[in-house]
């Protein structure tokens, strides 16, 4: 997880500790005017004829009548000014440390393997990037800035207090402390209920991103009015639980609300039974009736931390899982060469052992019974897939060992498994174009592909590719993969292109200058391959001569 403090944060905390100590000021000075009004009134007379002004509040009370009420309006409105300042600093300082933990995140996804053992669903993983992220904002924002605001603000007030009243004081002091127990009770049990909440919350997440993914198949099974049901019964529970921690929370926030009642009533007890004047009553009640909001601050403090710390707890799980792919510091991009690829002793245990070379400008048909380990395979070769043992390498540079935006870039890997993205087929084709491309990578292929559709590059792409035709998604898969012009291109699952009208495979194993490996049982596509590699069992034989090997007639 990120450091909280660190370069401009640290810089926002202190901002908002001088915004605390601010408030105070400004409220102990507010507090002195009034009792400086007070005293003027009750002896004007004396105050006019110059009488003692040895203590603080009797030299206020010479000021002018204008002069105070000025005082008066200008600390009022510094204090609300402050005020307004600490919130968008707390949010700045929210923000910052929430980006940077949304960037770890990202960067942790994006160097996770998309099929492996320890990579989470699609709503989990979206969960942790905006739930848990906002639950980490909040304490931030609502929890740490309140506690270096309002807890240097209530700790200057509790000192003001103890100096112009120590008995008054002492007595605020322990019965805020006594309340800060109390909190700290009610702390542990809200603990229990906010593991609940998100317990629910989590299964009602997960229960509507699967049914509303695969709306279809609930309707195709007749199953609507049983989801339903369930969808009833997990959104009342959810209901239910909120109300559960709702309960506690308002008791902690009446706990607080008395605390600050308390006080205001130890002020005027005290103040009757020890005799204090009128004036200076009027002043500690000041201070005192400004210590209510940021007291309701603090004890909100509790449930956010609560929550917090289930967040960083799920977020810290997703960061400690293995991301194989992520770049290494220090790794070079690969360097240029003829494109020789070569498998050396690449195995996943139990499911797959592989070893071969491709040659510069090869055409490979990669064949085998289903769920032998094509696919995987093409996953090893684009480093989508970590491999058990052994090594890709390229031109003699191990991928593993190299930057993988590089990698990626020079082996592109064209499979059902990579949908397309919403938007338009522009945007899915320019999506897989590097920033430096030259304007015509790839631009006769494009002109073959915008030919087959209704509106050309600009017809609409639904989510995972809905709105066209498994076919055309493939097309334009593989004209994506092509906008690099990468030295080595995989095709998984090539289908006959006859429905289409389109030549777009043939023109491509006939002209395309780089390597290209492909997974098709159509004869016309096997039968241009200058080598057959075969899957059985786990492991990968080559055969050069795939007229013979594959049982196609010469």
């Amino acid at each position: 997880m990120p450091q909280t403090l660190g370069g401009v944060r640290r810089r926002l905390m202190l901002l908002l500790v001088l915004a605390g100590f601010g408030q105070a000021v400004c409220v102990v000075g507010f507090a002195l005017l009034v009792h400086g009004a007070a005293y003027r009134i009750t002896h004007g007379e004396e105050v006019g004829a110059g009488h003692d002004r040895s203590a603080l509040y009797t030299h206020v009370a010479g000021y002018a009548p204008t002069t105070l009420a000025v005082g008066l309006a200008t600390s009022a409105c510094a204090t609300v000014l402050l005020k307004a300042a600490g919130e968008p600093l707390a949010e700045r300082l929210a923000q910052s440390y929430v980006h940077s933990v949304r960037m770890r995140l990202f960067d942790h996804v994006a160097g996770s393997e998309a099929g492996g053992p320890f990579r989470r669903t699609v709503g989990v993983t979206v969960l942790r990037f905006t739930g848990d992220a906002s639950a980490l904002r909040l304490w931030i924002s609502k929890g740490v800035a309140p506690i270096l605001v309002d807890g240097v603000f209530v700790t200057c007030a509790l000192v003001v207090l103890a100096v112009i009243a120590p008995g008054i004081g002492a007595l605020s002091a322990a019965l805020i402390l006594l309340a800060a127990a109390a909190l700290a009770l009610f702390g542990r049990r809200l603990r229990e209920r906010v593991r609940e909440t998100r317990r629910h919350n989590g299964k009602l997440a997960a229960f509507v991103n699967e049914r509303v993914t695969h709306t279809a198949v609930m309707q195709s099974l007749g199953r609507v009015a049983q989801e339903r049901q369930v969808m009833r019964r997990r959104s009342r529970e959810y209901g239910r639980a909120m109300v559960r921690q709702a309960r506690l929370t308002g008791a902690m926030s009446a706990t607080a609300e008395a605390c600050g009642i308390g006080i205001l009533l130890i002020v005027v007890t005290v103040g009757l039974v020890a005799g204090t004047t009128w004036e200076a009553l009027a002043s500690l009640l000041t201070v005192a009736n400004f210590l209510g909001a940021p007291l309701s601050s603090l004890v909100r403090v509790q449930e956010y931390w609560q929550q917090s710390r289930v967040a960083r707890r799920r977020i810290a799980e997703v960061l400690a899982a293995p991301a194989p792919l992520a770049k290494m510091r220090g790794a070079e991009p690969l360097a240029h060469g003829p494109g020789q690829l070569e498998l050396q002793g690449l195995r996943v245990d139990g499911v797959l052992d592989a070893s071969a070379v491709a040659w510069p400008g090869q055409r490979i048909v990669l064949q085998g019974p289903p769920s032998s380990g094509k696919s995987l395979l093409l996953r090893l070769i684009a480093r989508l897939q970590e491999p058990d043992a052994g090594a890709v390498l390229l031109d003699g540079q191990d991928l593993a060992r190299h930057d993988p935006e590089s990698v990626r870039r020079v082996i592109r890997l064209a499979s059902p498994e990579l949908p397309l993205l919403r938007g338009s087929v522009d945007k899915n084709l320019r999506y897989g174009e590097p920033a430096d491309a030259a304007e015509a990578a790839g631009e006769e292929h494009i002109e073959a592909l915008a030919d087959l559709l209704p509106d050309g590059l600009r017809t609409r792409v639904g989510e995972n590719g809905h709105g066209l035709s498994m076919a055309v998604r493939y097309q334009v898969a593989m004209v994506r993969a092509l906008r690099s012009g990468p030295r080595v291109l995989l095709l998984d699952d090539v289908r006959s292109e006859e429905a289409l009208g389109s030549d777009l495979m043939e023109r491509l194993l006939e002209r395309y200058p780089g390597t290209v490996i492909y997974v098709t049982d159509e004869p016309k596509f096997a039968a241009r391959a200058d080598v057959l590699w075969r899957i059985d069992d786990g492991r990968l034989t080559v055969h050069e001569r795939v007229r013979q090997a594959s049982g196609l007639p010469e």
